[in-house]
């Protein structure tokens, strides 16, 4: 066992040793014989716990249509497991509400039951069965975090700060301590000997999973994590901009689980109103409705600040691309208009040598008398004009069929531009001679 880990639940007897109530209620369902009644029996020795079952029971969410007055009928009617869920559930709140804390506990529970409902909603839609082995997945997935913090209060202070700016919070975990949150509360449960399913989805709620995972047994974990991710109430007070890493592995548990994105919005636009719904019949705290609404007024601000800057951004790349389309076109009018050009040049340049070697020829064979040698001075002086048009016309024929590219190098520029001066040079000193 890491030796955080140990500290961990060393440092935390409350949490590693279960309440009495909800030692019974696992060890009661857990056992194949028991029935509604002898759960029933476990939490009537717990006013509070009756209490709480009975008012969940009969709210809106299970619109059950007739009272349900007795704990045995509460057990028969929402299931033994739903009723482990709930004990669970509200027993670990209960531990750790009074615990001092680096981070807003009221943002913590609010995150943990969010994911707790999402992960369960998106479970209905996969068409899953243990639908509350999923809430308490989510209910639970970042205990770790209350353990770590309790264990080792001023280094996670200081981490979560850290984490507050910048920085992943499982990696800066692991390098502190080599383990991270969810590695914590994986084994905490696992020492409770809840089902490996529930212990899984919380060890590997921040793992990236892999397109076309089709994992039986890790189901759960895929659920949570993406449940997670779909989260908006963060306990992080500060929000960063969802990572590219974080955008993909939605994508891929998503496709993992034959959700559309269309499931996946329906299930998002009702988190708020659900988490604020069943914190009042769980009795958990999730802040009041103002806050809550100052906060999703914030998380929608930015989002709009997001989309407008990708707007932004889209209107840059297309007058980009616009330019670039331009510049495009008219290097291909450039192109077509020079090789029409230089190929005109070149038949004209080629008939006027044709034609200056013929005078040349004419002279030495008599035909054109030349007594002082200007009409073959002149012969020479067309030619070296005409060799020095042919190669410009080279050089530019050259230039327009060059990868666009190198037309914004300025190296290759200047090297065309002296050597197309250099010819011109040559032809200017064979006129002056």
């Amino acid at each position: 066992m890491n030796d955080a880990i140990r500290k961990a639940l060393d440092d935390s007897v409350k949490l590693y040793s279960l309440p009495q109530t909800l030692a019974e209620v696992l060890r009661v369902v857990a056992d194949e014989t028991s029935g509604a009644d002898d759960l029933a029996k476990v939490l009537l020795k717990d006013p509070a716990m009756t209490t709480r079952v009975l008012r969940v029971v009969n709210s809106p969410f299970y619109g059950m249509g007739r009272k349900v007055g007795t704990v045995s009928q509460a057990v028969v009617t929402i299931g033994m497991r739903q009723i482990t869920a709930l004990t669970l559930s509200t027993s670990v709140y209960g531990i750790t509400s009074n615990w001092q804390s680096s981070f807003d506990r009221t943002r913590f529970w609010r995150h943990s039951l969010e994911v707790a409902i999402a992960a369960r909603s998106i479970g209905e839609k996969a068409g899953c069965k243990n639908l509350e082995e999923l809430f308490v997945s989510g209910l639970l997935h970042d205990i770790g975090l209350l353990i770590m913090e309790q264990s080792f209060p001023e280094q996670y202070g200081r981490l979560w700060q850290q984490h507050q700016r910048q920085g992943n919070l499982d990696d800066l975990e692991e390098e502190l301590w080599g383990t991270n949150h969810a590695r914590v509360g994986q084994f905490l449960l696992e020492q409770w000997q809840l089902p490996d399913s529930i212990c899984q989805a919380v060890g590997r709620h921040h793992v990236t999973f892999t397109l076309g995972n089709d994992d039986k047994e890790l189901l759960p974990a895929q659920i949570v994590n993406l449940a997670n991710l779909i989260s908006h109430l963060r306990i992080a007070e500060s929000h960063t901009t969802e990572s590219d890493l974080h955008q993909e592995n939605r994508d891929i548990i998503r496709k993992n689980l034959q959700l559309s994105s269309d499931d996946l919005m329906s299930i998002e636009k009702r988190l708020f109103a659900r988490t604020i719904q069943e914190s009042k019949y769980l009795e958990i705290d999730v802040g009041s409705p103002e806050e809550i609404l100052a906060e999703a007024n914030q998380l929608l601000f930015e989002q709009y600040a997001a989309v407008e800057s990708l707007l932004d951004e889209n209107r840059r790349i297309q007058k980009q691309v616009a330019g670039e389309q331009v510049k495009t076109g008219f290097l291909e009018s450039l192109r077509s208009a020079t090789s029409a050009f230089t190929e005109y040049v070149d038949q004209t340049t080629s008939s006027v040598l044709h034609k200056a070697q013929e005078v040349r020829d004419g002279i030495e064979k008599g035909a054109i008398v030349d007594p002082t040698g200007m009409v073959n001075q002149s012969v020479d002086m067309i030619t070296g004009q005409m060799q020095a048009v042919l190669s410009v016309m080279t050089e530019v024929k050259r230039l327009t069929e060059t990868e666009s590219a190198l037309y914004y190098d300025q190296n290759y520029a200047k090297e065309v531009e002296s050597r197309i001066k250099q010819e011109l040079k040559s032809a200017v000193e064979t006129v002056e001679v």
